[in-house]
C-alpha cells in the first residue's frame, strides 16, 4: 500500500497541460485542426452537403468551433485552468463576463468604427496612389456596405476564434508570464495559425501577410481582453471587422497586386494603424468609463 508521501509525490509528478503554455498552444492548434477536419468530414463527406451553400458553410464553421471550444478544450484538454465545471470554464475564458454590458458593447462598437475607417483608408490611399481623386462619390462607394450583408452570417463563426486564442491560450500564458509577454506570445500563435490557409491554395505572399497582420491585430484583441477580462469586446470587433472588410477594401482588392494587398493589410486594413488606434482608445475608454478593477495591460 502506497504511503501518503508516495501519493503526494505521484500527484506532484502528474502532468497538467495548462501548466505548460507552449504545449497548450500547440495542443490548441492541433485540436482546432482536428475539429475542422472532423466537422468537414461529417458535413461534406458523410452528409454530402454542398460547400457552396452559405448555410452549409455557416453550419460547418459553427460546428467545429462548438466542438473545440465547448467540448474538446474544457473536457479533453482541460484548458485553460485544469478540471473545472462548465460554468467555471465559461468564467475562466471570459465568455460569461458581460458586465457592464452596454459599456463593453459601446467599447467594441467604437473600436469597430476605428477598424472600419482604417480599412476604408486602404482604399483611399491606394486610389490616391493611382493618381485618382477621392471625391464624394468614391467615398460613398467605399462605405456602401450592402454587398456585405450575406457576410454577416458567414463571418459570425470567426468570432469564436477569440475563445481559442484569447479565452484559452492567452489565459494559459497569463498564468506563467507577465501580461505583455502573454499578449505577445498568444498573438504569435494566432498569427502562425493562419499558415493553415496555404492548404486552401492561397498565394504564399497573401498568407504571409495574413500571418503578420493577424499577429499585429492579435495584440489589440489580447489587450482589450486583459483590460476588460471579457471576451465580448474582442468577439464583436473580430466578427464585424471580418464582415465588412470586403466592401471597405474592395476597390483596392480589385485593382492591386497580391503583394500590395498584403502590404496594405499589414499597414491599414488589419494591421499597424487600426491596432495602434484601438489600443490607445481602449486604454482611454477603460480608464474613464469602465469600473475599477480592470488592470492596465503590461502591469504585473
Amino acid at each position: 500500500m502506497d504511503s501518503p508521501n508516495n501519493n503526494n509525490l505521484m500527484e506532484k509528478r502528474k502532468f497538467r497541460l495548462y501548466e505548460h503554455p507552449w504545449l497548450s498552444l500547440l495542443a490548441v492548434i492541433v485540436t482546432s485542426v482536428f475539429s475542422i477536419l472532423l466537422s468537414g468530414t461529417v458535413i461534406f463527406g458523410v452528409l454530402g452537403l454542398s460547400g457552396e451553400s452559405p448555410a452549409v458553410q455557416f453550419a460547418q464553421g459553427m460546428s467545429y468551433h462548438i466542438l473545440f471550444a465547448f467540448i474538446l478544450a474544457p473536457f479533453v484538454l482541460r484548458l485553460p485552468k485544469g478540471k473545472r465545471t462548465f460554468r467555471q470554464y465559461l468564467g475562466d475564458i471570459g465568455l460569461s463576463k458581460i458586465q457592464p454590458f452596454f459599456r463593453l458593447v459601446l467599447l467594441a462598437l467604437s473600436c469597430c468604427v476605428i477598424l472600419a475607417l482604417s480599412q476604408a483608408a486602404a482604399s483611399f490611399v491606394y486610389r490616391l496612389f493611382e493618381g485618382l481623386p477621392v471625391n464624394g462619390s468614391f467615398v460613398r462607394q467605399v462605405f456602401d456596405l450592402s454587398g456585405d450583408i450575406p457576410s454577416l452570417l458567414l463571418s459570425f463563426p470567426s468570432a469564436f476564434e477569440e475563445v481559442a486564442f484569447r479565452g484559452i491560450v492567452l489565459t494559459v500564458f497569463l498564468s506563467r508570464y507577465s501580461e505583455r509577454k502573454a499578449i505577445l506570445f498568444s498573438s504569435l500563435g494566432f498569427g502562425l495559425m493562419h499558415l493553415l490557409n496555404l492548404t486552401n491554395g492561397r498565394e504564399l505572399v497573401w498568407v504571409l501577410g495574413q500571418v503578420v497582420w493577424a499577429f499585429i491585430l492579435g495584440l489589440f484583441y489580447g489587450y482589450v481582453f486583459v483590460r476588460t477580462r471579457s471576451l465580448l469586446p474582442p468577439m464583436i470587433v473580430h466578427y464585424l471587422g471580418n464582415a465588412f472588410i470586403g466592401s471597405l477594401t474592395g476597390y483596392m482588392q480589385a485593382r492591386a497586386s497580391i503583394e500590395i494587398q498584403a502590404l496594405y493589410g499589414i499597414v491599414f486594413s488589419l494591421g499597424v494603424v487600426p491596432t495602434t488606434l484601438m489600443i490607445l482608445w481602449t486604454r482611454f475608454f477603460a480608464s474613464r468609463w469602465l469600473p475599477g478593477g480592470f488592470p492596465e495591460a503590461g502591469k504585473e
